[in-house]
């Protein structure tokens, strides 16, 4: 056993805390053959492997990373030895594998590190990592896939899920389809400026349209829009008033006409570490209830009118007042009303689908205090997304063509389910 204790996954998927075990070669050998029939062992150009029809499958066990990391990294090792496999199996026709096991207790997890983005490298050997909510997700979906922010491909497959994916079995997740067809028309990278958003909602009759933090409104007014015009409300919709049977989130999952899960969709500076999230309690119960809560988060890049004379907000100013708008009849008119903090324009960037669960609930969100009501008495807590950690969190993402995030990820990933 490992001297830390660490994330691990129970049966049902939720989180536990345990010392890593420790696989011997035999264990990693049997594990893989059981789960694939017809799976044998074999040296292919010197090393030890297993040969599963085409396939050459190179293994090591999945361990936390180690310190000081947090608990729920996870990785395995590549040494430059598969590189040179990987090469000659491309030579035969056979395709390369690099495996990594996972097993606590009754669980066992195959981890598919896509070879291609560690061939190119000159080290000696590679981290390839993978977090306790890949784990998760393999084992209450059956088969998770992802690219990591280092742009790596990895596919996190229960056991009894590894021979179908093996042979290529898998289907994408429909409802991601919504939003890649959205992404397509929304998230262009384009600059956005503040009255012409403004003034495309007040045309829709969009409630919000007089709002001061006016990115999140117009995403939600364009997000609406589009799920309504394209037909695609029976795989997300989007709920702007709530009835009091309803939970108070933006986004509902349904199958057929009940919920599957809830989430929201959120606007988000790109340089924020942190983004607030929703009350604390309801949002423990939303997912005790529905297993998962997707956080939407759409990351902007920020001009402030404050760097630019106030011209914008100036101009805002200007604009609601000729239609009507009085923010309070006890308040003189003021042209530079919310000036510290309005936004000239954005430019939308990047999009993340994160999943809260049972197994990344107090990992992923820290809570923080609101202040308090006007009687006096505290607010209830809510929590704040970390996205210093949302490698733990990450379901799917996308970047507006030509954006670059450091080579972190190419436009698009893909969530795969059996």
């Amino acid at each position: 056993m490992g001297s830390v204790y660490v994330d691990q996954i129970a049966p049902d998927g939720s989180l536990l805390k345990e010392r890593d075990p420790r696989l011997s070669e035999a264990a990693k050998v049997e594990l893989l053959l059981g789960a694939l029939p017809g799976a044998t062992r074999d040296t292919y150009h010197g090393e030890r492997v297993i040969r599963f029809k085409d396939q050459i499958i190179l293994k090591k066990q999945v361990t936390h990373l180690g310190k000081p990391w947090p608990e729920f990294k996870k990785r395995i090792q590549i040494p430059h030895r598969w590189l040179d496999v990987a090469r000659h199996a491309s030579h035969d026709s056979l395709r390369t594998r690099f495996v990594g096991i996972y097993h606590f207790g009754d669980v066992t997890i195959f981890v598919d590190f896509d070879p291609t983005g560690y061939l190119g490298r000159k080290a000696n050997n590679s981290a390839a990592h993978v977090c306790t909510n890949d784990l998760h997700q393999a084992q209450t979906l059956g088969t998770f896939s992802r690219v990591d922010r280092n742009g790596n491909r990895l596919t996190s497959v229960r056991y009894d899920q590894f021979a179908q994916h093996l042979q290529g079995s898998g289907t994408e997740v429909p409802r991601l389809e919504a939003f890649r067809r959205f992404n397509d028309e929304f998230l262009l990278g384009q600059q956005i400026e503040s009255l012409d958003a403004v003034k495309e909602m007040h045309a829709a009759n969009w409630p919000d349209a007089f709002q001061s933090e006016w990115p999140g409104f117009y995403l939600e007014q364009q997000f609406d829009r589009f799920i309504r015009v394209n037909g695609l409300s029976d795989l997300v919709r989007y709920q702007k008033a709530k009835r009091s049977t309803q939970l108070d989130y933006d986004l509902v999952f349904p199958t057929r006409d009940v919920a599957d899960y809830y989430g929201d969709l959120k606007a988000s500076n790109l340089a924020a570490k942190e983004s607030p999230g929703n009350d604390l309690e309801d949002l423990r119960r939303c997912i005790e209830t529905f297993g998962r809560f997707w956080y939407v988060v759409y990351e902007h890049e920020t001009k402030h009118a404050r760097h630019n004379d106030n011209s914008a907000t100036i101009a805002w100013n200007e604009w609601r007042r000729s239609v009507g708008y009085h923010a309070s009849s006890r308040k003189a008119y003021d042209e530079l009303s919310y000036a510290k903090r309005f936004k000239e324009s954005v430019r939308f960037v990047k999009m993340l689908i994160l999943e809260v669960n049972a197994a990344n609930f107090d990992v992923v969100l820290r809570t923080f205090a609101q202040g308090k009501q006007p009687d006096g008495s505290a607010r209830a807590l809510k929590v704040m997304i970390n996205k210093k950690v949302i490698d733990n969190f990450l379901i799917f993402w996308a970047t507006a063509p030509g954006y670059s995030d450091n080579g972190a990820l190419g436009d698009v990933e893909e969530l795969i389910e059996p």
